[in-house]
């Protein structure tokens, strides 16, 4: 089983295109599953780059597989936690999320980041 993943992605699209995409995520009528997002924190360094700190609330969907070795009474939803940096004069975004749920059988630790085309 992987207890660890990280992907990691550069978007070739312009800053503009991506900063705003990834902002703009949720909620959106294709994403049925994002039940609630909050900020929890979030601050502009003194080097200028915005870090934020968001709690995702996410539903649970188990494989059917996997219904019939937990409980009925299991969670439906997921609590994501997602870090991100902005960095406005390079121009990058690198975002971190664990689901802190599922934290004992796996860490998911996702890396995005947005470069603009020259």
């Amino acid at each position: 089983m992987v207890k660890y993943f990280l992907g990691q992605s550069v978007l070739r699209s312009s800053w503009d295109q991506v900063f705003a995409a990834f902002w703009q995520r949720y909620p959106n009528p294709y994403s049925k599953h994002v039940l609630t997002e909050d900020i929890v924190h979030r601050e502009v360094t003194p080097d200028q780059k915005l870090l934020s700190r968001r709690l995702l609330t996410k539903t649970n969907r188990m494989p059917r597989w996997a219904e019939r070795l937990f409980p009925a009474n299991v969670a439906h939803s997921v609590y994501i936690l997602e870090d991100s940096i902005v960095d406005p004069q390079n121009q990058t975004m690198t975002t971190f999320t664990w689901n802190i749920n599922h934290a004992r059988l796996m860490t998911w630790l996702e890396s995005h980041e947005g470069a603009s085309v020259v």
